[in-house]
């Protein structure tokens, strides 16, 4: 049996490393990672430069305490908590502004096709999507950033919104009908 490369091995295997001692390790789980992370932060913050800053910080932070994750298989749920906490002290300081419409919208790693529009009416219904989304309280916005775009389970995104479980589906549930009231319009 050949060897796995670095890159090929699992989350959870490439944390046993870095905490081993081997730091190339953390570069792989950076480049897997940093898209997805990245893309939640501009979606909770709606702000594309401050969120490159803040996705360093997350990923600063992991590498710090990458030793305290109790359970390497959950690493991303772990990293995405550390996302959540760095927006939500980001947007806590004076200089923080609230979500806005992103000029020619997010990564597009993070939309879906549809039917079969073209790549311009992808690109449309997007940015009215990213519009109504941006105008949803950020508890409702992150629930569904999390399970939509991030494809969290209901129970991760309460660990990473440190809430109880019906509180997720509520703010799921609730965010859904006043997208599609704002989209309605």
């Amino acid at each position: 049996m050949a060897p796995l490369w670095i890159s090929d091995q699992p989350d959870a295997s490439l944390v046993r490393e870095v905490v081993a001692g081997k730091t190339e390790a953390f570069n792989v789980l950076v480049t897997r990672w940093e898209r997805r992370v990245y893309s939640y932060l501009v979606y909770l913050t709606g702000l594309p430069d401050d969120a490159f800053d803040m996705c360093q910080e997350v990923f600063l932070s992991a590498y710090k305490n990458l030793a305290q994750l109790r359970d390497a298989r959950t690493f991303q749920k772990w990293l995405f908590q550390i996302a959540h906490n760095t927006a939500c002290s980001h947007l806590r300081r004076p200089s923080g502004a609230g979500p806005e419409l992103i000029e020619g919208g997010l990564c597009s790693s993070s939309t879906s096709r549809v039917g079969n529009a073209t790549a311009w009416e992808r690109g449309e219904l997007r940015l009215v999507v990213e519009k109504a989304l941006a105008q949803l309280p950020m508890e409702q916005r992150e629930a569904i950033v999390l399970k939509v775009y991030q494809g969290f389970k209901f129970t991760e995104i309460a660990e990473i919104q440190n809430c109880p479980l019906s509180t997720v589906k509520t703010r799921v549930y609730s965010g859904f009908e006043q997208l599609k009231r704002l989209l309605q319009t």
